[in-house]
């Protein structure tokens, strides 16, 4: 699983950093997210995520590359009387379709994609730690409100498979870079 991690980092890096063809028609978008969790995660101890999204569009592809990153914000567990933390992130890979909506009000999108999701334990006071990395199927929908340069979007978003289905509703801006 950690080959598929590093994997995907380097596809995300290489997305997002790699040299285009089309530079001129390409055009690029990131910004922050935040999000409130439903389901696995939030029974979890997680209330809150935070994260970056990033969209790529081109004339080459009728998809908008939609990759992002969240880190949740998880309470610790107790076992006999003591703390032990715990973390989740995800790394997602989208592709979302964007409908052609005659309207300046906002631009609904829906899409799918991959997503990574790793959970780990720390335990000091036993020196062991846990990990677990899992691959999921995403679905999203959601919209964009154009506001020229800077575009706030909400969205609902799940990933299916492994441990952890997760279900979180996600809302940022994202600005042209």
């Amino acid at each position: 699983m950690h080959r598929l991690c590093s994997l995907a980092a380097l596809l995300l890096a290489l997305g997002l950093l790699g040299p285009t063809t089309a530079d001129a028609q390409t055009n690029v978008q990131l910004g922050p997210r935040l999000g409130i969790p439903v389901g696995d995660v939030s029974d979890a101890g997680g209330d809150l995520f935070l994260g970056a999204d990033a969209r790529i569009e081109t004339q080459a592809l009728p998809v908008v590359i939609n990759p992002s990153f969240d880190f949740y914000f998880m309470d610790d567990l107790r076992a006999g009387g003591r703390s032990i933390g715990q973390s989740l992130f995800t790394i997602d890979v989208n592709a979302l379709y964007e409908f052609g909506v005659d309207n300046q009000a906002f631009t609904p999108y829906a899409g799918g994609g991959l997503g990574i999701t790793r959970y780990s334990i720390d335990a000091d006071f036993r020196n062991s730690n846990t990990s677990d990395t899992d691959l999921g199927l995403n679905i999203v929908g959601g919209a964009r409100f154009p506001l020229g340069s800077v575009q706030p979007f909400a969205q609902l978003n799940a990933a299916f498979g492994g441990d952890w289905d997760r279900l979180g509703i996600t809302g940022g801006v994202l600005f042209q870079l």
